[in-house]
């Protein structure tokens, strides 16, 4: 198979699948039973009991709100009766971490 930047749109230089070959040959793509009659099985998808379970984990995950509100109110009150304090530092700290990843991202 030679591999280009062209793209096909109108597909005609696409491979024919083998239910496609065998439909253009008269031959069966499925089981043959007594009498020669054609039977056709299917195509079967098989899902693992991982991809199981990160299914039913986005759904979980897609129930829970955009927003701890929760949490907002808590920190809105203390941020309104002036109990709410950070340090400094902390501040400092995580915006250098910030400015060091960003432009380390950028380099590449």
């Amino acid at each position: 198979m030679k591999i280009t930047d062209v793209v096909d749109i109108d597909g005609t230089n696409l491979q024919k699948s083998d239910k496609a070959k065998g439909k253009a040959s008269g031959a069966s793509g499925g089981n043959i039973r007594e009498g020669g009659e054609a039977v056709s099985t299917g195509d079967q998808v098989t899902i693992s009991d991982t991809a199981k379970k990160i299914g039913s984990l986005q759904a979980e995950v897609m129930k829970l709100p955009e927003v701890r509100t929760g949490q907002v109110e808590e920190l809105k009150s203390a941020v309104n009766s002036g109990t709410y304090n950070v340090k400094g530092e902390d501040v400092a700290g995580k915006l250098l971490k910030d400015t060091i990843f960003e432009q380390s991202r950028l380099k590449k």
